[in-house]
């Protein structure tokens, strides 16, 4: 029988403490002492960790002169990978940008890499999409600029004070603006073109996943 779910999000977060702990800094001999060692067994096999990680961990806490509950673990552990190689696993892992490593075995490692590759593809789109909005809004802050840029050199150019030197200076400078204004405002309708392209492209695919029963 799989660990109750609601224990597996309780200690989901306590797992990825420790699991920061071990990576980054060591454990200590209260934090082995404490760790919940069925917890992040099921937290690895949920998400997939390669079990270098474990032993990374173990070694740490060796090295601080405490042991780990292997069998705990390891059962956790199994537990974990029955959630994490399934169709949704598959797509959570391809979605969230995560590494297979070649967990799952037979049919249910077929049906992970098919649902991974969905997951994968939603994320392609995902990413399409915001970069095509980044895209737009890096255009209309660089408009903003020139347009603030141009009104500087305009004024500049106006004042009866200034050289004829800084004056072509200027005039040069605010003739600079107004192209590159021209060149940005002719974008910008391409570009709002390519989100909303984008976003008719992510919802039509976020609609054939739904219909196919992916929670996304």
């Amino acid at each position: 029988m799989l660990i109750d779910v609601v224990d597996m999000a309780r200690t989901s977060a306590f797992a990825a403490i420790l699991l920061a702990a071990g990576c980054a800094s060591g454990m200590t001999t209260a934090d082995c002492a404490s760790a919940d060692w069925t917890a992040i067994g099921l937290e690895d096999g949920r998400t997939g960790a390669r079990p270098k990680l474990f032993d990374q961990r173990r070694k740490a806490c060796e090295d601080a002169g405490a042991s780990v509950d292997l069998a705990a673990y390891s059962a956790a552990r199994e537990q974990g990978l029955k959630i994490y190689c399934t169709t949704q696993g598959g797509f959570n892992a391809g979605r969230d940008g995560a590494e297979y490593s070649g967990l799952c075995r037979g049919d249910d490692e077929m049906q992970f890499l098919e649902s991974f590759a969905l997951g994968a593809k939603l994320r392609v789109l995902t990413e399409a999409r915001e970069a095509a909005v980044q895209d737009y809004e890096a255009a209309i802050a660089d408009l903003d600029q020139h347009n603030y840029l141009l009104r500087v050199s305009e004024k500049r150019y106006a004042k009866p004070s200034i050289s004829n030197e800084d004056r072509e200076h200027e005039r040069q400078d605010a003739d600079f603006r107004r192209r590159e204004i021209d060149r940005i405002e002719n974008r910008l309708p391409h570009m709002l073109d390519e989100i909303e392209n984008a976003r008719a492209a992510l919802e039509s695919y976020r609609i054939e996943l739904l219909s196919m029963g992916l929670e996304i």
